[in-house]
């Protein structure tokens, strides 16, 4: 389980490392993902390596978005001023991310 969380944690930090240093327009843990996602392909990381860690860790996955909806309401006022700009933003873009998700698993299903 350490070294799983050890695996996560450490490409969470080179995504962080190469996105302030290089100047990135790309929030370092979504590059860490990435770097993850292509270590995991290209077999350099195994996946009976992470998957202790990653399955307790989407177990508990609602308890990270507690933080953000706590931070909502901060903006409250905001919200309820732009509730329809912000409710198109999040539709659309819920639509095109299923979109591309479907494609790039029908991709790599070959």
């Amino acid at each position: 389980m350490l070294k799983a969380l050890a695996y996560i944690f450490g490409f969470l930090l080179l995504g962080e490392l190469i996105t302030y240093f290089f100047k990135i327009p790309i929030a370092g843990n979504i590059l860490g993902m990435f770097l993850i996602f292509i270590a995991l392909r290209l077999k350099i990381v195994k996946l009976k390596d992470v998957k202790p860690a990653s399955d307790k860790l989407i177990k508990y996955l609602v308890l990270f978005f507690i933080p953000y909806g706590v931070g909502l309401m901060v903006y409250f006022e905001v919200i309820a001023d732009y509730w329809m700009p912000i409710s198109i933003a999040v539709i659309a873009s819920t639509v095109i991310t299923l979109y591309i998700s479907a494609i790039i698993i029908e991709k790599l299903e070959r």
